[in-house]
């Protein structure tokens, strides 16, 4: 199917927040935060993706992937394809949720774990910024100091993203270059050589659009 967006609701939530695929979940993670073999991720479990409102007439938080890793990390996925100007303050007020909700009432601070959102954007969004991929921790104004890592918000912006070696590929460009969909099938399948992540997101998306081409005209 030509022109088909990878950032369709249905199809992402299918390829990267399904236990049946949690191998390519977890390849996309280690990848955009940089993990080494010391440090990898090496399991996941998706959680409920609809936060419930703290108050009667409180906002319905509608999470695109949610899951807990295996070091207790939780991790938070959102994909925006149109522009959305409160991007910064969606994504904090999302964070903020999955923060707080890790403890009961009474339960000890100490038993926080990080908490992690990635926002994967169809738009320019920092204007400021030049790298399609940016993070932001809770830093000291005057010496950059970090106060915590429990905090951690990424931005991966897809009119930023291009891809300058197909020969030094990283995981993390392969997933952003499957995402964007300006890459040939034929470029894809090279990126697919070297990341085998993508050749099986590649496969998965041709059975599934098989499956659900009425779903998607």
């Amino acid at each position: 199917m030509e022109n088909f967006n990878r950032l369709n609701d249905l199809y992402f939530k299918k390829l990267l927040g399904d236990k049946n695929r949690k191998n390519l979940t977890l390849s996309f993670l280690n990848a955009i935060l940089n993990k080494d073999e010391r440090e990898y991720f090496t399991d996941i479990t998706f959680l409920d993706k609809d936060n419930e409102p703290l108050t009667l007439d409180g906002k319905l938080s509608k999470l695109d992937i949610r899951a807990d890793l295996n070091d207790g990390t939780q991790v938070d996925i959102e994909v925006q394809v149109c522009p959305f100007k409160f991007m910064a303050e969606r994504s904090l007020y999302y964070w903020s949720k999955m923060y707080s909700e890790q403890l009961e009432k009474s339960a000890e601070y100490k038993k926080l774990k990080k908490a992690i959102a990635i926002n994967l954007l169809a738009f320019d969004y920092l204007e400021d910024e030049q790298d399609w991929h940016n993070i932001y921790n809770l830093l000291n104004v005057k010496s950059h100091n970090k106060l915590t890592d429990h905090i951690e918000i990424h931005f991966l912006e897809l009119p930023k993203f291009t891809l300058k070696d197909m020969r030094k590929i990283r995981t993390s460009e392969a997933w952003l270059a499957y995402f964007s969909g300006r890459y040939t099938k034929k470029e894809l399948e090279e990126i697919a050589m070297t990341t085998p992540a993508i050749k099986e997101a590649v496969e998965f998306e041709n059975t599934f659009l098989q499956d659900n081409l009425k779903l998607l005209n």
